[in-house]
């Protein structure tokens, strides 16, 4: 077997070709590991509820959204929030408008959803699932990523604070869940 030995010019373009394709690897990683996005944060919470019927009921909350990537605007193409009795069955819902969020930044909107009937367990307890849906597109830079569904649900239990043979209508922070309840996605 006989060893060829390479020149001293084909040595080092070899070196200069791995050296380049290296730092070209390297680059590339890097870059992408910092522009890959990350989902919005989103947290609910709930205002209060007011009572025209003894059916129907207006539901305001609050969503905080928060934009955790540097350098990357996101594009919402309107926000729906729903809200379930038990596992399928909507109750209401309301929806925003499209909106553009800048980043590392954070957006509160009150949205107010008209539930129809709200039904309760043996214990006055009423068991509803918040179910937030949204399409958004990513901005880098000037370039905008493909659309992407994004689709959260989250249970909580109201707790009614009057009694159920009282005639008149609640107060407006009549249902609630506590501030430590705050639904975080």
């Amino acid at each position: 077997m006989v060893f060829r030995i390479l020149d001293n010019d084909r040595f080092r373009l070899y070196c200069w070709l791995h050296c380049v394709v290296t730092v070209l690897c390297v680059a590339c990683l890097l870059s992408w590991l910092s522009l890959t996005p990350r989902n919005p944060r989103f947290q609910i919470s709930f205002e209060s509820s007011s009572m025209n019927q003894s059916t129907d009921k207006h539901l305001l909350f609050n969503l905080r959204i928060s934009n955790p990537n540097k350098r990357m605007g996101i594009f919402y193409s309107g926000i729906t929030l729903n809200l379930y009795e038990g596992c399928c069955r909507v109750i209401g819902t309301n929806s925003t408008p499209p909106f553009y969020q800048g980043y590392k930044n954070t957006t509160s909107l009150d949205i107010l959803i008209h539930a129809t009937t709200q039904q309760g367990s043996s214990d006055g307890n009423i068991d509803h699932i918040v179910g937030v849906h949204t399409d958004v597109r990513f901005r880098i830079m000037r370039w905008k990523t493909k659309l992407r569904q994004i689709e959260y649900k989250s249970v909580f239990r109201m707790a009614p604070e009057y009694e159920a043979g009282e005639a008149q209508a609640p107060t407006p922070a009549g249902f609630g869940i506590k501030a430590s309840e705050n639904l975080t996605f």
